[in-house]
């Protein structure tokens, strides 16, 4: 799962998911002095909703055309 193999693929999830000012909500929530805090869990909604676009799917065709730039001593080698 995409989500789940790493901290930067849940970081990317979740905040590209989430509404602040519509999806975190915590437990005992509070406001002082316009801030606002939760004295138990924070949870935040990044399901995905109706209004997102569709994930993007990997095409094999794609991925073999530009296998090159990414093998040793290429442009993106770094990236791969």
């Amino acid at each position: 799962m995409f989500t789940a193999a790493n901290i930067n693929n849940f970081v990317w999830v979740t905040f590209t998911r989430a509404n602040p000012s519509h999806d975190i909500h915590g437990v005992d929530s509070f406001t002082d002095h316009k801030h606002w805090g939760c004295k138990g869990p924070l949870i935040i909604d990044a399901r995905i909703k109706t209004h997102h676009a569709p994930g993007l799917e990997e095409d094999d065709a794609s991925i073999r055309r530009i296998e090159h730039l990414f093998k040793k001593g290429a442009v993106l080698e770094d990236w791969g």
